[in-house]
């Protein structure tokens, strides 16, 4: 019974990776397809980290102090992102999960930062927290 449950574990951590943003064939239920899975999914987030963080840029091409600042808050971030998870999943390291307990993580919070760039990209004319320039 104990293994049973044991086994179930990384589908139900895999669980919120379903969906249609997220399709992703999941379908190998070894520890290694479910690595693969995790890491696939968290390649896809951060293709997208990239294009928002890219058009942010594009959008600060004309104000270089202010593209600075976002390049620092940015390496600053990764650093987090990476400490961060490497706290989160210190439980499960050195266990066969681990890898797959990272990239959940990995893709967790650069989710979030996708949201928080995307909201930069949608300021307000006259938003005066707003660094980044409307689109033309």
């Amino acid at each position: 019974m104990a293994r049973s449950l044991f086994c179930l574990l990384p589908l139900v951590l895999l669980a919120p990776l379903a969906g249609p943003a997220r399709a992703q064939d999941c379908s190998n239920p070894s520890q290694m397809g479910l690595d693969e899975c995790a890491a696939a999914t968290y390649r896809k987030t951060d293709a997208r980290l990239n294009a928002v963080y890219g058009r942010i840029v594009a959008r600060l091409a004309g104000n270089a102090d202010t593209k600075a600042k976002l390049v620092k808050a940015q390496k600053a971030w990764i650093g987090f992102r990476d400490a961060e998870c490497a706290f989160r999943a210190s439980g499960v390291e050195g266990g066969s999960i681990y890898p797959m307990t990272v990239a959940l993580c990995l893709d967790a919070v650069t989710r979030t930062r996708v949201g928080e760039l995307e909201t930069l990209l949608a300021c307000q004319e006259g938003d005066t927290s707003c660094p980044v320039p409307p689109a033309n």
